[in-house]
């Protein structure tokens, strides 16, 4: 029997040399190599990865069509105007305020002449088309700043008769109306007042109001040296016994300009009255319904002081500021209209060309030269 079968079962015989088989199983359960096989079988997934995406960058395919929903790419490079850029505004020919306003008939569909279109400057395919002669405002916003005429000119190729509006039975083309009112004692005790800013709101609704006590317009030097002198001629009467004025005060006030919705207006003479004088009660008792009314308006004005300080020239420059094109005066004419200033209000008007009505609360005419230099005119 050979010596191979006589071996025991399960073993296998030493290799030449006597030198044990090499036992792999025991080999790749050692901790060491399990490791190095891991890190490797890592780094090689991220070799792979990252490899395949540096090889086909770029070849990725795009779509056949675009919807016709999506914009093109020539459309989208194009960004949208930024806000804060102005679109120029184009320039427009100033027109004569004052020019005749023209009736045209409206051209039918087919004899209207196409619009003459631009872009806007820096706008996309999305921006609208705007007509060439349509105004810009310097924020950009279509339609200009509303500073325009108003008048306009028709197609018809003839002027038309100019529009204006009914005041006290006199036509005025005045569309913007400044109010001069003198509400001193002769004028609240004549019962006019209620029925004068009745007839003006119902045509001018919107027109700024300023409130005086008289009508004088003279230099404020001149004035304060001519009261002084009053007072130190009252001092002396009093002194010698005379007769004086008691009620005179030791200095006069320069006229402001106030709100009448503020409290200084109710410590105003006119507004509540003279106690010594039973006829003078003042604006707020002997119209109370007139008071209410014009302290609820946020364009009434008053020019403060008393009816010696001649301040009326405060109202008509304000007012020439307020961009006015016709003014309504309300006064007694009983004090002197002259000096540096009247003339400065006259020589505004007269440039400006702004149409001066007058109405006389009594049969006095003070200042009729400085009226006539502005062409007022006279209503009853």
């Amino acid at each position: 029997m050979p010596a191979s079968s006589l071996r025991p079962k399960g073993k296998r015989s030493s290799p030449v040399g006597g030198k044990p088989p090499r036992d792999w199983k025991s080999y790749f359960k050692k901790t060491i190599v399990l490791v190095l096989v891991i890190s490797f079988a890592v780094h090689l997934l991220f070799l792979l990865a990252f490899g395949s995406v540096a090889i086909f960058k770029g070849t990725v395919p795009k779509l056949p069509f675009v919807s016709q929903e999506i914009a093109s790419e020539v459309a989208a490079e194009s960004p949208a105007p930024p806000l804060d850029e102005p679109i120029p505004e184009e320039p427009v020919p100033t027109e004569d305020p004052f020019a005749a306003e023209t009736v045209s008939e409206p051209a039918g569909e087919e004899s209207a002449a196409a619009l003459d279109m631009l872009t806007v400057v820096g706008g996309a395919n999305w921006a609208p088309a705007i007509p060439k002669n349509a105004p810009v405002s310097e924020t950009g916003v279509i339609g200009g700043t509303g500073r325009g005429t108003g008048l306009g000119a028709g197609g018809a190729g003839g002027k038309g008769m100019a529009t204006g509006k009914q005041l006290f039975g006199v036509t005025i083309q005045a569309r913007k109306l400044g109010v001069v009112v003198s509400i001193n004692k002769g004028a609240q005790n004549s019962g006019r007042l209620p029925g004068i800013f009745e007839e003006i709101f119902k045509g001018f609704p919107d027109s700024p109001v300023f409130l005086t006590n008289g009508g004088g317009m003279r230099d404020w030097n001149v004035v304060e040296d001519e009261f002084n002198k009053r007072v130190e001629e009252n001092n002396k009467k009093k002194k010698a016994g005379d007769p004086y004025d008691k009620f005179l005060g030791k200095e006069i006030k320069k006229p402001e300009v106030g709100r009448f919705n503020t409290g200084a207006a109710l410590d105003w003479v006119v507004i509540r009255g003279f106690k010594p004088d039973p006829e003078y009660p003042g604006l707020k008792e002997k119209h109370p319904e007139l008071f209410e009314d014009l302290r609820k308006r946020a364009n009434v004005w008053f020019i403060s002081s008393n009816k010696e300080a001649d301040g009326a020239y405060l109202a008509f420059e304000e007012l020439m500021k307020r961009g006015v094109e016709g003014i309504y005066w309300y006064n007694q004419f009983d004090r002197p209209i002259e000096g540096k200033k009247a003339d400065e209000v006259a020589k505004k008007i007269l440039e400006s060309k702004i149409e001066i009505l007058v109405q006389n609360q009594g049969s006095r005419a003070q200042g009729l030269e400085w009226l006539n230099k502005v062409g007022a005119k006279f209503v009853k």
